[in-house]
């Protein structure tokens, strides 16, 4: 593996000490005086101050000094760490850091003097001379229990945050030339919630392959996501560890179909999943073929991979949440922090990709001309800007955090959902944070599977939840696809796997005016030529999904409730007392009669005015004959124009 700490030099140095000025180039720290921390609230759930006030840096070392300063500014002025953060860190890990420089290297002039892997040792041996190392770390499992798992001493990982910030700061070169890539410099579109910016080239030993690999990402990068591009990354690195384990040097015209056939079988061998395995192969074929096409290494050009090379599919179905489960989810919802609750509640209706929630805007809605109500968020796996049809009660949910994000951030935060105060730092939430609050949830109120395990909460189940739930609702196929946003039909079609059912008949396309238990017109004619003449938000295609998602047919007229919430949440025989029912003048004899039949049972209890019956008679049925009342005068006023 190659180092980098040979790029440092004292002129370098030298530039980077000047770079700190002010504040930051003082020996103490005052977190009131910080210029990145004058509206941070240090005071803690008890109202009562946090912490110590004071950052010391006292190393020996006047120039190790300047390096610990140098990173924890970039940390605070990236927005990687809050200020909150900062004095915590330093005051639990980096004081320890200084403690063991003191101890065993005062004199040094740079971290870069030695590699990476010498200071950790270093420092790893100091820490268990002084009985202060830490390999332990409480994880939540399946099962109900709390198991300790083995990992890095965090104060092991801060210093190798600080080598690895060190080292971008005095590697002048372009980036694409680096071993490690900041995709931030590469001009590289990110997710915003993502913590990871980053594409390490380390591992892969090889130079010709490594060479070659950074051409490949580079040319990735170009149309495919960030993530998408480190897990093609990560099989070539899979493959570099391969060609590693073999007895003989590999160099780019030994590939061959033989060599690809061991691998395959080595492959073949290892634990992961036939995804893995298909989505590995599929990587190692794109980037053999492309470096014959574009002369990145000397491979040759023939075929090395076939389609008979990949291990077959499994038939899994999607990973949905069961209805008991969502039933003991909704059931504890109040237990939630609000933000997360509301999260919860969008994922349910809409099915979005967790990611895709994480950076919504805090403008993200946006309204039509009949009062309806459409999500704008964007795809970042298609790279494109969507708006799909939302229910009434999700646009309220929206509106109650955006005040909320108001009354934190005030106006102009371009967030929904940002990291919570006191430790957020205007970042979008992470959906890491996310998953582990629902497994926490899961964990202390004991919502369990059938066997009685502790239920393990993944956001994307929630989107497979979503999809199963319109397939088994009978959305149609394609409109399903357009919904979830699917690039290939294949991929919605795993939902149609659950129950083998005949779809219901698409919603009727109509003429006339629509009505609501109110009588007020809610539909002008011919509404989808008006619409296809008019312009943003009242966009055919937005509406043509509106009416498609939104309505669900009645024996009397139309429900506007969403079918991917499944069964009416009001009971039988409500819908004329709700706000979601919409009708025409196709109904109009069934509500004539319907009106028949609710006055006879309204005078039986106007007569018997003593019978606890008929309070509840009279108590249901007035409103729905004044709303009948309405929406018959209504339609006959519409029939005889």
């Amino acid at each position: 593996m190659e180092s980098l700490y040979t790029y440092w030099s004292q002129s370098k140095q030298e530039d980077l000490e000047a770079q700190l000025v002010g504040f930051w180039a003082e020996d103490i720290w005052q977190r009131t005086e910080c210029p990145l921390a004058k509206d941070v609230d240090w005071r803690g759930k008890n109202g009562v101050i946090q912490g110590k006030k004071e950052i010391h840096f006292n190393c020996l070392s006047k120039s190790i000094n300047t390096e610990i300063k140098y990173v924890l500014w970039q940390r605070l002025e990236q927005q990687e760490w809050s200020p909150i953060n900062v004095w915590r860190h330093f005051h639990i890990h980096v004081r320890w850091i200084m403690e063991w420089m003191n101890a065993y290297a005062p004199n040094v002039n740079s971290f870069m003097e030695r590699s990476l892997e010498k200071w950790e040792l270093s420092f790893r041996s100091y820490l268990a001379e002084q009985g202060k190392l830490t390999i332990k770390q409480r994880q939540y499992l399946a099962k109900g229990e709390i198991r300790v798992t083995q990992k890095d001493d965090p104060k092991i990982s801060t210093l190798r945050g600080i080598y690895r910030t060190l080292q971008e700061a005095y590697d002048d070169r372009p980036e694409s030339e680096k071993e490690i890539w900041d995709l931030r410099k590469l001009g590289v579109s990110l997710v915003k919630s993502a913590r990871d910016h980053h594409l390490n080239f380390t591992f892969i030993s090889q130079p010709w392959l490594r060479q070659a690999t950074k051409s490949y990402i580079r040319y990735c990068l170009a149309t495919q996501a960030g993530g998408t591009c480190r897990n093609k990354l990560k099989y070539i690195n899979q493959f570099s560890g391969f060609l590693n384990q073999l007895t003989r040097e590999i160099k780019p015209n030994d590939i061959d179909r033989p060599l690809i056939v061991e691998y395959l079988s080595h492959l073949a061998k290892s634990d992961f999943g036939a995804s893995y395995k298909q989505s590995s192969i599929g990587a190692l074929k794109e980037f053999l073929e492309l470096c014959a096409r574009e002369k990145w290494a000397e491979i040759k050009d023939k075929r090395l991979i076939y389609l008979s090379d990949y291990p077959k599919p499994n038939n899994h179905l999607p990973k949905y949440i069961p209805p008991y489960i969502i039933e003991q989810l909704n059931h504890h919802l109040d237990a939630l922090p609000p933000y997360i609750m509301r999260m919860v509640l969008m994922l349910q209706e809409t099915g979005r990709r967790i990611s895709e929630v994480c950076c919504l805007p805090w403008d993200c809605l946006r309204q039509d001309a009949q009062g309806d109500w459409f999500l704008l968020h964007y795809q970042f796996k298609m790279k494109q800007q969507e708006s799909i049809p939302i229910s009434q009660e999700l646009a309220a949910v929206i509106q109650e955090q955006q005040e909320f994000v108001i009354s934190q951030w005030g106006q102009g935060f371009p967030y929904l959902f940002p990291t919570p105060k006191p430790r957020g730092k205007g970042n979008p939430i992470s959906s890491n944070h996310f998953n582990y609050t629902l497994k926490e949830l899961a964990y202390e109120k004991h919502i369990c599977d059938e066997s009685g395990q502790i239920y393990q909460f993944h956001s994307h189940q929630f989107r497979h939840t979503v999809g199963t739930q319109m397939i088994n609702n009978g959305v149609p196929i394609h409109i399903v696809q357009r919904y979830l946003g699917h690039k290939s039909l294949e991929m919605t079609l795993r939902y149609a796997h659950i129950h083998d059912q005949t779809l219901k008949e698409e919603f009727a396309k109509y003429q006339g005016k629509m009505v609501d238990i109110s009588g007020k017109v809610v539909q002008p004619d011919n509404v989808m030529a008006e619409i296809a003449q008019g312009s943003n938000p009242n966009n055919i295609d937005e509406q043509w999904m509106k009416y498609n998602i939104l309505a669900q047919a009645l024996p009397n007229g139309l429900c506007s409730l969403p079918v991917i919430q499944g069964a009416c949440p009001y009971g039988a025989n409500k819908c004329l007392s709700c706000t979601h029912f919409k009708t025409d003048i196709r109904y109009l004899d069934k509500h004539q009669y319907h009106l028949e039949r609710t006055r006879e049972i309204v005078e039986w209890a106007q007569q018997n005015p003593d019978s606890r019956r008929a309070k509840e008679i009279l108590k249901e049925n007035l409103p729905v004959k004044e709303n009948l009342e309405k929406i018959i005068s209504t339609l006959e006023v519409n029939y005889d124009a």
